[in-house]
Protein backbone atom coordinates (compact mmCIF):
# COMPACT_ATOMS: atom_id res chain seq x y z
CA UNK A 1 0.00 0.00 0.00
CA UNK A 2 2.94 1.90 0.55
CA UNK A 3 3.47 2.10 -3.32
CA UNK A 4 -0.32 3.60 -4.05
CA UNK A 5 0.36 7.18 -1.38
CA UNK A 6 2.53 8.90 -4.26
CA UNK A 7 0.79 7.50 -6.91
CA UNK A 8 -2.39 9.67 -5.70
CA UNK A 9 -0.78 12.81 -4.90
CA UNK A 10 0.70 12.79 -8.18
CA UNK A 11 -3.20 12.25 -9.67
CA UNK A 12 -4.19 14.78 -7.49
CA UNK A 13 -1.78 17.32 -8.03
CA UNK A 14 -1.62 16.89 -11.89
CA UNK A 15 -5.13 17.15 -11.81
CA UNK A 16 -5.13 20.97 -9.58
CA UNK A 17 -2.37 21.83 -11.94
CA UNK A 18 -3.44 21.11 -15.22
CA UNK A 19 -7.24 22.62 -13.82
CA UNK A 20 -5.39 25.95 -12.98
CA UNK A 21 -3.56 25.87 -15.94
CA UNK A 22 -6.18 25.23 -18.25
CA UNK A 23 -8.56 27.91 -16.69
CA UNK A 24 -6.08 30.50 -17.46
CA UNK A 25 -5.45 29.56 -20.73
CA UNK A 26 -9.33 29.67 -21.33
CA UNK A 27 -9.73 33.43 -20.06
CA UNK A 28 -7.45 34.20 -22.92
CA UNK A 29 -9.15 33.16 -25.38
CA UNK A 30 -11.98 35.87 -25.83
CA UNK A 31 -13.24 34.15 -29.04
CA UNK A 32 -14.57 31.10 -27.51
CA UNK A 33 -16.03 32.57 -24.24
CA UNK A 34 -19.36 33.25 -24.99
CA UNK A 35 -19.86 29.68 -26.31
CA UNK A 36 -19.53 27.25 -22.84
CA UNK A 37 -20.39 23.91 -25.26
CA UNK A 38 -17.75 25.04 -27.57
CA UNK A 39 -15.00 26.01 -25.37
CA UNK A 40 -15.98 22.62 -23.27
CA UNK A 41 -15.72 20.59 -26.54
CA UNK A 42 -13.04 21.98 -28.21
CA UNK A 43 -11.10 24.82 -26.54
CA UNK A 44 -10.23 26.78 -29.61
CA UNK A 45 -7.12 26.98 -31.65
CA UNK A 46 -4.55 26.79 -29.02
CA UNK A 47 -2.07 23.63 -29.56
CA UNK A 48 1.59 24.95 -30.60
CA UNK A 49 4.55 23.03 -31.58
CA UNK A 50 5.52 21.02 -28.39
CA UNK A 51 1.81 21.00 -26.85
CA UNK A 52 0.66 19.56 -29.78
CA UNK A 53 3.19 16.88 -29.93
CA UNK A 54 2.87 15.76 -26.47
CA UNK A 55 -0.59 15.69 -26.58
CA UNK A 56 -0.76 13.58 -29.91
CA UNK A 57 1.63 11.03 -28.80
CA UNK A 58 0.36 10.33 -25.61
CA UNK A 59 -3.25 10.24 -26.62
CA UNK A 60 -2.05 7.68 -29.18
CA UNK A 61 0.48 6.07 -26.36
CA UNK A 62 -1.95 3.92 -24.40
CA UNK A 63 -1.90 0.82 -21.68
CA UNK A 64 -1.24 -1.12 -25.42
CA UNK A 65 2.01 0.63 -25.48
CA UNK A 66 2.60 0.97 -21.59
CA UNK A 67 1.12 -3.01 -20.88
CA UNK A 68 0.02 -4.75 -24.38
CA UNK A 69 3.01 -4.08 -25.85
CA UNK A 70 5.59 -5.40 -23.32
CA UNK A 71 3.62 -7.81 -22.65
CA UNK A 72 4.09 -9.24 -26.41
CA UNK A 73 7.56 -8.41 -26.59
CA UNK A 74 7.97 -10.49 -23.03
CA UNK A 75 6.41 -13.48 -25.35
CA UNK A 76 7.51 -12.91 -28.69
CA UNK A 77 10.84 -11.44 -27.93
CA UNK A 78 13.21 -8.51 -29.51
CA UNK A 79 11.13 -9.08 -33.09
CA UNK A 80 8.44 -7.56 -31.00
CA UNK A 81 9.77 -4.77 -30.31
CA UNK A 82 10.94 -4.48 -34.36
CA UNK A 83 7.32 -4.54 -34.85
CA UNK A 84 6.73 -1.44 -32.73
CA UNK A 85 9.21 0.66 -33.91
CA UNK A 86 7.16 0.83 -37.31
CA UNK A 87 4.96 3.05 -35.93
CA UNK A 88 7.27 6.16 -34.97
CA UNK A 89 6.52 7.90 -38.76
CA UNK A 90 2.64 8.19 -37.51
CA UNK A 91 3.07 11.81 -36.16
CA UNK A 92 5.00 12.73 -39.78
CA UNK A 93 1.84 11.23 -41.51
CA UNK A 94 -1.04 12.35 -39.25
CA UNK A 95 0.47 16.32 -39.48
CA UNK A 96 2.17 16.23 -42.31
CA UNK A 97 -0.57 15.20 -44.62
CA UNK A 98 -3.42 15.77 -42.90
CA UNK A 99 -2.45 18.87 -40.89
CA UNK A 100 -2.24 21.79 -43.54
CA UNK A 101 -5.67 20.02 -44.64
CA UNK A 102 -7.61 20.71 -41.52
CA UNK A 103 -5.44 23.59 -40.70
CA UNK A 104 -7.25 25.62 -44.26
CA UNK A 105 -10.70 24.90 -43.32
CA UNK A 106 -12.61 28.12 -43.22
CA UNK A 107 -14.70 26.59 -40.35
CA UNK A 108 -13.42 25.01 -37.44
CA UNK A 109 -15.33 22.29 -36.12
CA UNK A 110 -15.55 20.51 -32.36
CA UNK A 111 -15.91 16.63 -33.45
CA UNK A 112 -14.51 14.95 -36.60
CA UNK A 113 -18.00 13.90 -37.00
CA UNK A 114 -19.18 17.02 -36.91
CA UNK A 115 -16.67 17.92 -40.02
CA UNK A 116 -17.50 14.54 -41.87
CA UNK A 117 -21.60 15.84 -41.97
CA UNK A 118 -20.43 19.28 -43.31
CA UNK A 119 -18.30 17.72 -45.67
CA UNK A 120 -20.46 15.08 -47.23
CA UNK A 121 -24.01 16.11 -46.13
CA UNK A 122 -25.06 12.70 -45.53
CA UNK A 123 -27.27 11.76 -42.51
CA UNK A 124 -27.01 8.03 -42.76
CA UNK A 125 -22.58 8.39 -42.90
CA UNK A 126 -22.99 10.96 -40.11
CA UNK A 127 -24.60 8.22 -38.06
CA UNK A 128 -22.62 5.55 -38.92
CA UNK A 129 -19.05 7.05 -38.20
CA UNK A 130 -20.65 8.26 -34.73
CA UNK A 131 -21.95 4.58 -33.83
CA UNK A 132 -18.60 3.26 -34.72
CA UNK A 133 -17.09 6.13 -33.31
CA UNK A 134 -18.67 5.52 -29.80
CA UNK A 135 -18.76 1.53 -29.88
CA UNK A 136 -14.57 1.57 -30.73
CA UNK A 137 -13.78 3.80 -28.18
CA UNK A 138 -15.93 1.86 -25.75
CA UNK A 139 -13.42 -0.97 -26.23
CA UNK A 140 -10.77 0.55 -26.22
CA UNK A 141 -11.61 2.71 -22.89
CA UNK A 142 -12.34 -0.97 -21.34
CA UNK A 143 -9.05 -1.74 -22.54
CA UNK A 144 -7.28 0.75 -21.01
CA UNK A 145 -9.26 0.17 -17.69
CA UNK A 146 -7.86 -3.38 -17.40
CA UNK A 147 -4.11 -2.00 -18.17
CA UNK A 148 -4.63 1.01 -15.12
CA UNK A 149 -5.93 -1.98 -13.14
CA UNK A 150 -3.69 -4.41 -13.27
CA UNK A 151 -0.57 -1.63 -12.90
CA UNK A 152 -1.94 -0.86 -9.55
CA UNK A 153 -3.14 -4.18 -8.29
CA UNK A 154 0.70 -5.38 -9.46
CA UNK A 155 2.72 -3.03 -7.77
CA UNK A 156 0.82 -1.89 -4.80
CA UNK A 157 -0.44 -5.09 -3.72
CA UNK A 158 -4.42 -4.15 -3.87
CA UNK A 159 -6.62 -6.61 -5.69
CA UNK A 160 -7.82 -6.10 -9.14
CA UNK A 161 -11.37 -5.17 -8.75
CA UNK A 162 -10.34 -1.92 -6.03
CA UNK A 163 -7.29 -1.18 -7.90
CA UNK A 164 -10.14 -0.72 -11.37
CA UNK A 165 -12.57 1.06 -9.11
CA UNK A 166 -9.65 3.74 -8.36
CA UNK A 167 -8.68 4.35 -11.76
CA UNK A 168 -12.01 4.64 -12.80
CA UNK A 169 -12.91 7.35 -10.02
CA UNK A 170 -9.64 9.26 -11.27
CA UNK A 171 -10.60 9.50 -14.53
CA UNK A 172 -14.09 10.61 -13.93
CA UNK A 173 -12.09 13.10 -11.80
CA UNK A 174 -10.10 14.10 -14.81
CA UNK A 175 -13.01 14.34 -17.47
CA UNK A 176 -15.59 15.62 -15.60
CA UNK A 177 -13.80 18.82 -14.36
CA UNK A 178 -12.18 19.91 -17.75
CA UNK A 179 -13.11 19.66 -21.10
CA UNK A 180 -10.88 19.38 -24.41
CA UNK A 181 -8.43 22.02 -23.16
CA UNK A 182 -7.62 20.71 -20.19
CA UNK A 183 -7.59 17.24 -21.30
CA UNK A 184 -5.24 18.26 -24.03
CA UNK A 185 -2.90 20.08 -20.88
CA UNK A 186 -3.14 17.17 -18.81
CA UNK A 187 -1.57 14.81 -21.48
CA UNK A 188 1.14 16.99 -22.15
CA UNK A 189 1.93 16.97 -18.27
CA UNK A 190 1.78 13.39 -18.25
CA UNK A 191 3.66 12.99 -21.30
CA UNK A 192 6.33 14.28 -19.47
CA UNK A 193 5.92 12.14 -16.68
CA UNK A 194 5.65 9.38 -19.07
CA UNK A 195 8.69 9.99 -21.15
CA UNK A 196 10.83 10.55 -17.60
CA UNK A 197 9.80 7.21 -15.76
CA UNK A 198 10.44 4.89 -18.67
CA UNK A 199 14.15 6.57 -18.89
CA UNK A 200 14.08 5.31 -15.50
CA UNK A 201 12.71 2.01 -15.65
CA UNK A 202 15.33 1.65 -18.79
CA UNK A 203 18.33 2.75 -16.50
CA UNK A 204 17.54 0.48 -13.76
CA UNK A 205 16.49 -2.88 -15.60
CA UNK A 206 19.98 -2.20 -17.34
CA UNK A 207 22.26 -1.56 -14.40
CA UNK A 208 21.05 -5.21 -12.73
CA UNK A 209 24.05 -6.72 -11.72
CA UNK A 210 23.63 -10.07 -13.71
CA UNK A 211 21.63 -9.04 -16.46
CA UNK A 212 23.99 -10.29 -19.26
CA UNK A 213 25.18 -13.43 -17.95
CA UNK A 214 21.07 -14.36 -17.99
CA UNK A 215 20.37 -12.84 -21.45
CA UNK A 216 23.28 -14.85 -22.67
CA UNK A 217 21.61 -18.03 -20.52
CA UNK A 218 18.06 -17.31 -21.63
CA UNK A 219 18.71 -16.72 -25.41
CA UNK A 220 20.85 -19.57 -25.98
CA UNK A 221 18.04 -21.81 -24.50
CA UNK A 222 15.54 -19.74 -26.89
CA UNK A 223 17.37 -18.34 -29.60
CA UNK A 224 13.96 -17.22 -31.45
CA UNK A 225 14.05 -14.22 -29.09
CA UNK A 226 16.42 -12.44 -31.42
CA UNK A 227 14.79 -12.99 -34.35
CA UNK A 228 13.03 -10.65 -36.17
CA UNK A 229 10.24 -13.02 -36.70
CA UNK A 230 9.55 -13.98 -32.94
CA UNK A 231 9.24 -16.84 -30.98
CA UNK A 232 7.35 -19.68 -32.77
CA UNK A 233 7.75 -17.13 -36.01
CA UNK A 234 4.82 -15.86 -35.10
CA UNK A 235 5.93 -12.48 -36.93
CA UNK A 236 6.28 -13.52 -40.70
CA UNK A 237 6.93 -10.94 -43.14
CA UNK A 238 3.13 -10.25 -43.98
CA UNK A 239 2.29 -9.38 -40.74
CA UNK A 240 5.31 -7.19 -40.50
CA UNK A 241 3.92 -5.13 -43.19
CA UNK A 242 0.56 -5.58 -42.06
CA UNK A 243 1.21 -4.06 -39.17
CA UNK A 244 2.43 -0.76 -41.22
CA UNK A 245 -0.33 -0.15 -42.14
CA UNK A 246 -2.36 -0.84 -38.95
CA UNK A 247 0.19 1.47 -36.72
CA UNK A 248 1.27 3.54 -38.45
CA UNK A 249 -0.69 4.85 -42.43
CA UNK A 250 -3.75 3.30 -41.28
CA UNK A 251 -3.73 5.89 -37.64
CA UNK A 252 -4.57 8.63 -39.96
CA UNK A 253 -8.21 7.40 -39.57
CA UNK A 254 -8.31 7.62 -35.46
CA UNK A 255 -10.36 9.90 -34.70
CA UNK A 256 -8.78 10.32 -31.04
CA UNK A 257 -5.63 11.84 -32.86
CA UNK A 258 -7.13 13.59 -35.93
CA UNK A 259 -9.64 15.88 -33.40
CA UNK A 260 -6.00 17.49 -32.03
CA UNK A 261 -5.94 19.03 -35.63
CA UNK A 262 -9.23 21.00 -34.90
CA UNK A 263 -7.39 23.12 -32.42
CA UNK A 264 -3.95 23.39 -34.14
CA UNK A 265 -2.89 27.35 -33.87
CA UNK A 266 -1.07 27.53 -37.40
CA UNK A 267 1.41 25.93 -39.76
CA UNK A 268 4.45 26.59 -37.72
CA UNK A 269 2.89 24.52 -35.26
CA UNK A 270 2.62 21.49 -37.45
CA UNK A 271 6.13 21.77 -38.30
CA UNK A 272 7.39 21.73 -34.70
CA UNK A 273 4.86 19.65 -33.51
CA UNK A 274 6.28 17.15 -36.47
CA UNK A 275 9.69 17.30 -35.46
CA UNK A 276 9.04 17.11 -31.28
CA UNK A 277 6.28 14.29 -32.16
CA UNK A 278 8.54 12.15 -33.62
CA UNK A 279 11.43 12.17 -31.07
CA UNK A 280 8.87 11.35 -28.32
CA UNK A 281 7.23 8.74 -30.08
CA UNK A 282 10.05 6.74 -30.82
CA UNK A 283 11.43 6.93 -27.13
CA UNK A 284 8.28 6.38 -26.18
CA UNK A 285 7.57 3.38 -27.95
CA UNK A 286 11.26 1.74 -28.16
CA UNK A 287 11.63 1.98 -24.16
CA UNK A 288 8.58 0.28 -22.92
CA UNK A 289 8.57 -2.44 -25.39
CA UNK A 290 12.80 -3.08 -24.78
CA UNK A 291 11.96 -3.56 -20.99
CA UNK A 292 9.16 -5.95 -21.81
CA UNK A 293 11.71 -7.79 -23.58
CA UNK A 294 14.36 -7.51 -20.92
CA UNK A 295 11.45 -8.32 -18.64
CA UNK A 296 11.79 -12.13 -19.74
CA UNK A 297 15.28 -11.81 -19.17
CA UNK A 298 14.72 -10.98 -15.29
CA UNK A 299 11.65 -12.36 -15.05
CA UNK A 300 11.37 -15.56 -17.10
CA UNK A 301 8.24 -17.71 -15.22
CA UNK A 302 5.22 -15.03 -16.04
CA UNK A 303 2.03 -16.97 -16.87
CA UNK A 304 0.57 -13.54 -18.07
CA UNK A 305 2.46 -11.34 -20.02
CA UNK A 306 0.75 -8.16 -19.64
CA UNK A 307 2.28 -8.24 -15.89
CA UNK A 308 5.74 -7.72 -16.79
CA UNK A 309 5.63 -3.95 -16.55
CA UNK A 310 4.25 -4.30 -12.43
CA UNK A 311 6.44 -7.20 -12.12
CA UNK A 312 9.68 -4.64 -13.33
CA UNK A 313 8.30 -1.71 -11.06
CA UNK A 314 7.24 -3.62 -7.76
CA UNK A 315 10.39 -6.16 -7.92
CA UNK A 316 12.97 -3.61 -9.11
CA UNK A 317 12.19 -0.69 -6.80
CA UNK A 318 11.60 -0.09 -3.54
CA UNK A 319 7.69 0.32 -2.64
CA UNK A 320 7.74 4.23 -2.20
CA UNK A 321 10.39 4.61 -5.13
CA UNK A 322 7.78 1.97 -7.25
CA UNK A 323 5.07 4.41 -6.58
CA UNK A 324 6.80 7.59 -7.67
CA UNK A 325 7.74 5.48 -11.19
CA UNK A 326 4.34 3.84 -11.30
CA UNK A 327 2.98 7.42 -12.07
CA UNK A 328 4.25 6.51 -15.67
CA UNK A 329 2.33 3.59 -16.77
CA UNK A 330 -0.56 5.06 -15.35
CA UNK A 331 0.00 8.95 -17.28
CA UNK A 332 0.12 6.73 -20.49
CA UNK A 333 -3.09 4.86 -19.52
CA UNK A 334 -5.11 8.02 -18.38
CA UNK A 335 -4.10 10.70 -21.56
CA UNK A 336 -5.65 7.94 -23.96
CA UNK A 337 -8.88 7.47 -21.85
CA UNK A 338 -9.80 11.03 -20.98
CA UNK A 339 -9.38 12.09 -24.88
CA UNK A 340 -11.41 8.77 -25.62
CA UNK A 341 -13.67 9.79 -23.18
CA UNK A 342 -14.06 13.17 -23.79
CA UNK A 343 -14.65 12.36 -27.76
CA UNK A 344 -17.22 9.79 -27.54
CA UNK A 345 -19.75 11.52 -24.90
CA UNK A 346 -18.84 14.85 -27.23
CA UNK A 347 -20.02 13.33 -30.41
CA UNK A 348 -22.93 11.83 -28.80
CA UNK A 349 -24.36 14.85 -27.35
CA UNK A 350 -22.83 17.37 -30.39
CA UNK A 351 -23.41 15.14 -33.52
CA UNK A 352 -26.69 12.99 -32.33
CA UNK A 353 -28.23 14.73 -29.64
CA UNK A 354 -28.14 18.56 -30.33
CA UNK A 355 -29.09 17.66 -33.88
CA UNK A 356 -32.42 17.09 -33.43
CA UNK A 357 -32.54 19.50 -30.33
CA UNK A 358 -31.03 22.58 -31.59
CA UNK A 359 -32.12 24.66 -29.37
CA UNK A 360 -30.17 22.90 -26.52
CA UNK A 361 -28.37 25.69 -24.13
CA UNK A 362 -24.79 25.46 -24.20
CA UNK A 363 -25.05 24.63 -20.48
CA UNK A 364 -27.43 21.63 -20.72
CA UNK A 365 -24.87 20.60 -23.56
CA UNK A 366 -22.10 20.31 -21.45
CA UNK A 367 -24.24 18.97 -18.70
CA UNK A 368 -25.61 16.06 -20.98
CA UNK A 369 -21.89 15.60 -22.34
CA UNK A 370 -20.91 14.61 -18.38
CA UNK A 371 -23.53 12.46 -17.83
CA UNK A 372 -22.47 10.35 -21.27
CA UNK A 373 -19.37 10.08 -19.49
CA UNK A 374 -20.66 8.46 -16.90
CA UNK A 375 -22.76 6.30 -18.73
CA UNK A 376 -19.62 5.35 -21.41
CA UNK A 377 -17.86 4.79 -18.19
CA UNK A 378 -20.26 2.34 -16.46
CA UNK A 379 -19.84 0.25 -19.83
CA UNK A 380 -16.39 0.29 -20.22
CA UNK A 381 -16.05 -0.52 -16.73
CA UNK A 382 -18.37 -3.75 -17.15
CA UNK A 383 -16.44 -4.75 -19.65
CA UNK A 384 -13.17 -4.74 -17.99
CA UNK A 385 -14.51 -6.76 -14.72
CA UNK A 386 -13.11 -10.22 -15.99
CA UNK A 387 -10.07 -9.26 -18.54
CA UNK A 388 -8.03 -11.34 -20.63
CA UNK A 389 -4.39 -12.28 -20.10
CA UNK A 390 -3.42 -10.01 -23.69
CA UNK A 391 -4.94 -6.93 -23.79
CA UNK A 392 -2.93 -5.91 -26.78
CA UNK A 393 -5.11 -8.24 -29.53
CA UNK A 394 -8.40 -6.35 -28.12
CA UNK A 395 -7.05 -2.74 -28.48
CA UNK A 396 -5.30 -3.25 -32.09
CA UNK A 397 -8.61 -5.23 -33.24
CA UNK A 398 -10.25 -1.78 -32.09
CA UNK A 399 -7.48 -0.15 -34.05
CA UNK A 400 -8.29 -1.42 -37.08
CA UNK A 401 -12.46 -1.04 -36.92
CA UNK A 402 -11.76 2.61 -36.26
CA UNK A 403 -9.48 3.31 -39.16
CA UNK A 404 -11.35 0.85 -41.64
CA UNK A 405 -14.68 2.79 -40.99
CA UNK A 406 -13.33 6.07 -41.26
CA UNK A 407 -9.78 6.10 -42.94
CA UNK A 408 -10.44 6.56 -46.40
CA UNK A 409 -13.64 9.26 -45.42
CA UNK A 410 -11.29 10.87 -44.20
CA UNK A 411 -8.66 11.17 -46.75
CA UNK A 412 -10.91 11.54 -49.40
CA UNK A 413 -13.05 14.22 -47.91
CA UNK A 414 -9.87 16.20 -47.25
CA UNK A 415 -7.94 15.61 -50.83
CA UNK A 416 -10.94 14.77 -53.57
CA UNK A 417 -13.54 16.93 -53.67
CA UNK A 418 -15.76 15.05 -56.22
CA UNK A 419 -15.76 12.38 -54.14
CA UNK A 420 -19.70 12.40 -52.82
CA UNK A 421 -21.20 10.83 -49.25
CA UNK A 422 -22.86 7.97 -50.80
CA UNK A 423 -19.35 6.82 -52.05
CA UNK A 424 -17.91 7.55 -48.24
CA UNK A 425 -20.63 6.37 -46.83
CA UNK A 426 -20.23 2.58 -48.57
CA UNK A 427 -17.00 2.85 -48.32
CA UNK A 428 -17.28 2.96 -44.86
CA UNK A 429 -19.92 0.53 -44.23
CA UNK A 430 -17.87 -1.78 -47.03
CA UNK A 431 -14.59 -1.06 -44.51
CA UNK A 432 -16.73 -1.99 -41.58
CA UNK A 433 -18.57 -5.10 -42.63
CA UNK A 434 -15.30 -7.03 -43.87
CA UNK A 435 -13.54 -6.12 -41.37
CA UNK A 436 -15.54 -7.42 -38.94
CA UNK A 437 -16.15 -10.96 -41.15
CA UNK A 438 -12.27 -11.26 -41.58
CA UNK A 439 -11.63 -10.73 -37.59
CA UNK A 440 -13.06 -13.64 -37.11
CA UNK A 441 -10.94 -15.79 -39.37
CA UNK A 442 -8.43 -17.22 -36.66
CA UNK A 443 -5.46 -17.74 -37.77
CA UNK A 444 -5.11 -14.87 -39.63
CA UNK A 445 -4.93 -15.75 -43.46
CA UNK A 446 -1.52 -15.88 -44.61
CA UNK A 447 -0.13 -14.37 -41.52
CA UNK A 448 -1.68 -10.40 -43.05
CA UNK A 449 -4.04 -8.70 -40.63
CA UNK A 450 -7.40 -7.72 -41.44
CA UNK A 451 -7.16 -4.52 -41.70
CA UNK A 452 -4.98 -4.77 -45.21
CA UNK A 453 -7.76 -6.57 -47.24
CA UNK A 454 -10.75 -4.89 -44.96
CA UNK A 455 -8.54 -1.54 -46.43
CA UNK A 456 -8.12 -2.74 -49.99
CA UNK A 457 -12.01 -3.89 -50.90
CA UNK A 458 -13.21 -0.29 -48.68
CA UNK A 459 -10.98 1.64 -51.23
CA UNK A 460 -12.14 -0.32 -54.13
CA UNK A 461 -15.88 -0.07 -53.32
CA UNK A 462 -15.20 4.01 -52.60
CA UNK A 463 -13.71 4.14 -56.49
CA UNK A 464 -15.70 1.77 -58.04
CA UNK A 465 -19.09 3.65 -56.69
CA UNK A 466 -17.39 7.07 -57.25
CA UNK A 467 -16.60 5.85 -61.23
CA UNK A 468 -20.58 4.65 -61.78
CA UNK A 469 -21.63 8.01 -60.62
CA UNK A 470 -19.34 10.23 -62.93
CA UNK A 471 -20.83 7.66 -65.97
CA UNK A 472 -23.70 8.03 -64.74
CA UNK A 473 -24.03 11.74 -64.79
CA UNK A 474 -22.37 12.12 -68.15
CA UNK A 475 -25.04 9.86 -69.32
CA UNK A 476 -27.41 12.43 -67.97
CA UNK A 477 -26.14 15.07 -69.37
CA UNK A 478 -25.87 13.95 -73.02
CA UNK A 479 -29.17 12.36 -72.87
CA UNK A 480 -30.03 16.15 -72.42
Amino acid sequence: MTSLIPVLIYLALSLVITRIWSARQSSQSALLNDDKAKRFFIGGAFLGGPLLALTLVATYTSAGSFIGGPGAAYKYGLGWVWLAVIQVPVVILTLGVLGPKFLAQKQRYSTIIEWLDNRYNNSWLSSIAMLSLVIGFVAMIAVQFIGGARLLSGVTGISYELGLGVFVVTVLAYTLTGGFRAVVLTDALQGMVMLMGLIILLMVILTQPDLASKLASETSNTPELLSPHGVGDALGWPMMLSFWVLICFGTMGLPHTIVRLLAVKDSKSLKRGMIWGTLICFLMTLIPHLCGFLGRILFPELVIPDQIMPTLIAQLMTPFWAGILLAAPIAAVMSSVDSMLLQSAVSIVRDGIVKTRPNMTPTHQVRLTQVMMIVITALACFWAIEPPDMIVWINLAAFGALQAVFLWPIIAGLFFPSVSGQSALIAMCSGMLSYLALQLQIPLQAGIHPIVPALVFSLSMLLLNHIIEHALAKRTVTNQ
